[in-house]
């Protein structure tokens, strides 16, 4: 293949890239810039968690429908489900399917709380949220950079609403500002 083909393939292929990620810009922000008021945010997903036919403690993997996101998260959220299962979790995932069955049961809830991207949600034996909030810092959603390992341990106390956090965000949601 010539050199200007090939040079010609790897323009095009940027440029579809650049236009299919809006340049990156709707993919990486502030969790925190779409969760204006925090406390009702994490009251709306408690609720949600309350309606849902899960058992406790759990994990529940959060992908809004769509979410681009996926691929760059789901490594993380595998690794997450296991250690989860070892730790005495019952693991979920709620909307886009995006891990093995055996991962993470599937829950069809007909509806849950906007999300500005993929999130999950730790509960503790009663069922209270531990931790809610992105998987990691940062647009690729990696353990390097994890704000959930610390919160996996069941013996871990206290409670966290994590919105503070440049993470991957999805473009449906984004597109919607």
């Amino acid at each position: 293949m010539p050199w200007r083909a090939i040079l010609g393939v790897t323009v095009g292929a940027l440029l579809l890239t650049a236009l299919t990620f809006g340049f990156r810009a709707h993919y990486l922000g502030w969790f925190g810039e779409s969760v204006t008021d925090v406390a009702a945010w994490g009251g709306d997903w408690q609720a949600w968690l309350d309606e849902q036919p899960l058992e406790h403690p759990a994990l529940v993997h959060l992908m809004p429908e769509g979410c681009l996101c996926r691929f760059f998260t789901g490594q993380h959220a595998a690794d997450l489900s296991n250690r989860a299962g070892a730790l005495g979790y019952h693991r979920y995932q709620a909307g886009e399917a995006f891990l093995r069955p055996d991962l993470a049961a599937p829950l069809e809830p007909a509806y849950f709380p906007d999300s500005p991207g993929p999130m999950l949600a730790l509960t503790d034996a009663d069922g209270q949220i531990r931790y809610l909030g992105p998987y990691s810092d940062g647009l690729r959603c990696t353990a390097a950079n994890s704000l959930v390992d610390d919160w996996l341990p069941l013996s871990r106390a206290g409670r966290v609403l994590q919105v503070d956090a440049n993470s991957c965000r999805c473009a449906s949601f984004v597109a919607g500002r």
